[in-house]
């Protein structure tokens, strides 16, 4: 019973700062925007650049979901939480390819908790 009382919570931390993560970003696409508006970048570019920006907090904001599905599902909840574990370890590395330190820090976390969420469950 005791793994169950560990996995629990390691899941909530983890989507939670998966949440935080994709409000976070999410909150800035009015601020980049207007800075791809103004450079001099293609118009094609300009046209689809807040499609492409949105997309990441879709994916952590759907990673979240899943991972917070888990809680009410009985089997192989394992090899859920290590797979969503993967996903955002990738991209806590491309953030961190991409130079942004806390988010990846953050995703790493978020990767953790779920790692041990899943090595705990029973």
């Amino acid at each position: 019973m005791a793994p169950i009382k560990i996995t629990k919570p390691s899941t909530i931390i983890g989507s939670v700062l998966l949440i935080l993560i994709a409000l976070f970003h999410g909150s800035g696409i009015g601020y980049v925007t207007n800075l791809m508006v103004k450079s001099n970048a293609e118009p094609f570019l300009k046209e689809i650049f807040p499609i492409l920006f949105i997309l990441p907090t879709l994916q952590l904001l759907g990673l979240a979901i899943f991972g917070l599905l888990t809680l009410g599902m009985q089997h192989e909840v394992k090899k859920i939480l290590f797979l969503i574990a993967i996903l955002v370890i990738v991209n806590s590395i491309l953030a961190l390819y991409l130079g942004a330190i806390v988010p990846s820090v953050l995703l790493f976390f978020s990767s953790f908790a779920f790692t041990v969420g899943g090595i705990k469950t029973t």
